[in-house]
């Protein structure tokens, strides 16, 4: 237990989420982040599953303990199954949430309980655990459930949709503050009925001190043979909710010209595109791993453009993170995403890149061949999104941001008044 030595101790922070550090998923390493910081302050603890990328080692017990970086880790061994099937990654996330809800009910008192959505009944558990444990209860939303998974037919109206709309509706009202990744997505849960007051947006982030404008000389460019090349590239998630089929009717339609397609990263649909891809025989298109965190610069950096895609109807209810990566890494991107979502916004806002309507291969071609011709005007994009990262989403800004919700749930009218008064601990009554 944190002390400072006169009898005040720091909150006890309890955070609920499957993924966390060291797994490659961009809410987990965005979650580690943010909770490497709050250690600092706060005494920090997170209810983990097991990595989803990552091989660790093996555990015969059902519930763990790690430390990483002042942060205390309760790991759960959940069943971990591929997420290309339904039923197995349902009942991985279950067996997860089981496991959680018994870790939580037996950890000692917090005095903030703060759930994240993965998975989607976290909202119904952190309310749980509130009633329990008679502490403040923070729903931190990275996306909208059902609503995801209906909008991608994954989901239809039934049982099961009318379970996880029950429980996200539990969590919202249970909350004592709702934490929304943007104005869209704030939209969406007032019009769920709650209360516009506990609502707060903090935006994800990047880390503009890690990630840098890596361009002249970029040692993965060379590695990867990508010298001459117009370098377009996707990085993260391959799933069923960017509609990255239309990527590759693109380069079908792009073959003969100097462009090179690059998707990074794993997901439930890579192994789907790269049969496509084969079929096609698009010799332009390569598929590669995840990319080490610290090459992040590099990897980002190596692309002359990136993508944003994300199929129509999902705006407000989940937010891409990788858009502030690009902006930190200085490069421009071409957005496939609805005209009232949150990277439309900022991206009109601030021309930081190219926007067209989501799930359009004419549209993204026709754009891919402006931006052949128009590198100077791109290359003025990337510094306005280098610039707007450092001011707006960097990982310090974002913190800041939290901590002033954790002020307001925990009964500290403004957390930087607590800083003030105590630069590390506040008072816990007994």
């Amino acid at each position: 237990m944190k002390s400072n030595g006169d009898g005040t101790q720091p909150l006890r922070l309890l955070f609920v989420n499957r993924s966390y550090h060291p797994d490659v998923e961009a809410t987990g390493q965005l979650l580690t982040e943010l909770c490497t910081d709050l250690a600092k302050v706060y005494d920090v603890t997170v209810l983990a599953g097991r990595p989803n990328f990552v091989t660790t080692q093996a555990r015969t017990s059902l519930i763990g303990h790690e430390s990483h970086e002042g942060v205390h880790i309760v790991r759960i061994r959940n069943l971990r199954f591929t997420k290309s099937s339904l039923l197995g990654r349902a009942v991985g996330l279950v067996s997860y949430l089981l496991l959680a809800l018994w870790a939580g009910l037996t950890f000692r008192r917090p005095n903030l309980i703060i759930a994240e959505t993965d998975p989607p009944l976290l909202g119904l558990l952190g309310a749980l655990l509130k009633w329990w444990h008679r502490c403040p209860f923070i729903f931190y939303l990275q996306d909208l459930f059902p609503e995801v998974g209906l909008a991608l037919g994954r989901l239809r109206p039934g049982l099961l949709t009318r379970l996880l709309w029950w429980a996200t509706q539990a969590g919202l009202l249970g909350a004592d503050r709702v934490i929304v990744l943007g104005e869209d997505m704030r939209r969406r849960v007032i019009e769920r009925g709650i209360d516009p007051a506990k609502v707060d947006i903090v935006p994800n982030w990047a880390d503009t001190t890690r990630i840098l404008p890596v361009k002249r000389d970029n040692p993965l460019r060379r590695e990867w043979q990508l010298d001459g090349q117009f370098v377009v590239m996707y990085s993260g998630n391959l799933g069923l909710s960017q509609g990255l089929e239309h990527v590759l009717e693109a380069a079908a339609a792009l073959r003969r010209e100097p462009v090179l397609f690059l998707l990074v990263g794993e997901g439930a649909a890579k192994t789907g595109l790269m049969a496509r891809a084969k079929e096609a025989d698009l010799t332009n298109v390569r598929f590669l791993p995840y990319q080490p965190k610290d090459r992040l610069s590099e990897s980002l950096g190596a692309a002359d453009l990136h993508l944003i895609p994300l199929r129509p109807g999902l705006s407000g209810y989940m937010v891409p993170s990788k858009l502030y990566g690009i902006l930190a890494s200085g490069t421009p991107y071409l957005a496939a995403v609805d005209a009232d979502s949150e990277v439309a916004h900022v991206t009109r806002r601030h021309n930081t890149g190219l926007l067209i309507e989501p799930d359009s291969s004419t549209q993204m071609i026709a754009a891919l061949r402006w931006c052949l011709g128009h590198r100077e005007e791109l290359r003025t994009m990337a510094e306005r999104g280098r610039a707007l990262a450092e001011s707006e989403y960097d990982r310090s800004v974002a913190v800041a941001k939290f901590e002033q919700v954790i002020g307001a749930a925990s009964g500290q009218s403004d957390a930087a008044t607590v800083r003030r008064r105590h630069p590390l601990c506040v008072t816990i009554p007994t």
